[in-house]
């Protein structure tokens, strides 16, 4: 399931052969509408418009192949955004490259909670070129999940840009980079992988709809995260002790998280847990900052903290796990979950 809104959503499903395929809809497990797709295709996407929002619909997809032959899913539910003024909550899961054991295990223990939608900071498979780790890896070890749930997703490095993940996304042009609103929030998608510096494509688009934005929370998720307590990847701290602390391409963008006072920043990569303390004009301040979140424990190999604790850092671990979001109007929750489903951190911010 794809880019839920208001009154529509897309449902994307792959034949192994040319095939059209229906998307059956409904308010009742009879699914009594239909969409069409196009004949002769592999990849089918049917977005679905007209429907009303915070509802519970269910669907089904059935495939037809040119000799007549049909291949009918099980019936799935879904729901479509809620208002403004309703509360949600969203699941956070980042790099669940190549380890489905794992990724399927916090894609049960996230569906369990019942969120509204999964936000992926990237790292979705383990080579983003190889077909295998979509259809053999990703899509069926988060099948619980994304199946019922729509996710948001963003490029991470192990994507390498493949066609595959434009293949498979139904994303707002030109993919790479988004925007879209649930609640009384709004979430900017970007592209670390790609040049994110003060004159780019990115930084423009992200300035603009930042200073446009009117929604209570503002939150941005991208792959490389601007700070992070990670041992080796931005200098061995066991060997020396220079490191920048975070990937410095994605901390330009800081400039404008401090500008346009955006609440979280969510990525991944650091195959860890970190939550910082709100961060202003690269330093640590009590309130009125951005607090950086790095979940990069969705099934990637672990990874450790280096021995310099940075004044940035709040809470910190090493193990695979989940976040649950929850959203009641100027309040917000965050709750992160190990691979046995027991919480580890929490913290509540109120606007």
């Amino acid at each position: 399931l794809q880019f839920v809104t208001q009154d529509g959503i897309t449902v994307m499903c792959q034949t192994s052969k040319a095939a059209m395929a229906e998307v059956h809809y409904g308010e009742t497990v009879a699914v009594d509408q239909k969409i069409v797709g196009e004949k002769n295709r592999f990849i089918h996407e049917g977005k679905i418009s007209g429907l009303q929002p915070e509802t519970q619909y269910f669907y089904k997809v059935v495939t037809t192949d040119a000799e007549g032959k049909k291949i009918e899913s099980e019936v799935r539910t879904f729901q479509t955004a809620n208002k403004e003024t309703t509360p949600f909550s969203f699941a956070v899961i980042s790099d669940t490259q190549s380890n489905p054991a794992v990724s399927g295990k916090v894609a049960q223990h996230a569906w369990a909670q019942r969120p509204n939608f999964l936000l992926h900071p990237g790292d979705l498979v383990g080579t983003g070129s190889n077909d295998d780790h979509w259809t053999k890896q990703y899509f069926p070890s988060m099948e619980p999940l994304v199946s019922r749930v729509a996710f948001f997703p963003v490029l991470g490095n192990h994507e390498v840009n493949a066609r595959n993940y434009y293949d498979y996304m139904s994303l707002p042009s030109p993919e790479y980079y988004y925007t879209y609103s649930y609640g009384n929030s709004q979430f900017f998608m970007i592209d670390t992988n790609k040049n994110v510096g003060p004159d780019s494509e990115q930084y423009k688009w992200l300035a603009k709809e930042l200073s446009k934005c009117k929604s209570t929370w503002k939150i941005v998720c991208h792959h490389h995260p601007p700070y992070s307590s990670d041992e080796n990847d931005y200098g061995n701290l066991w060997k020396t002790n220079r490191s920048t602390r975070g990937d410095l391409r994605a901390r330009q963008l800081a400039k404008l998280y401090d500008e346009f006072n955006v609440d979280i920043v969510w990525s991944g990569h650091i195959h860890s847990y970190e939550r910082t303390w709100p961060i202003k004009a690269d330093k640590v301040v009590q309130k009125s900052g951005s607090i950086y979140m790095i979940t990069g424990g969705g099934g990637g190999g672990l990874e450790t903290a280096g021995p310099f604790k940075p004044a940035f850092q709040n809470n910190v671990r090493r193990g695979h796990h989940y976040c649950m979001v929850s959203v009641n109007g100027k309040l917000l929750e965050i709750k992160a979950f190990d691979l046995e489903n027991r919480l580890f951190d929490y913290v509540k911010i109120e606007k």
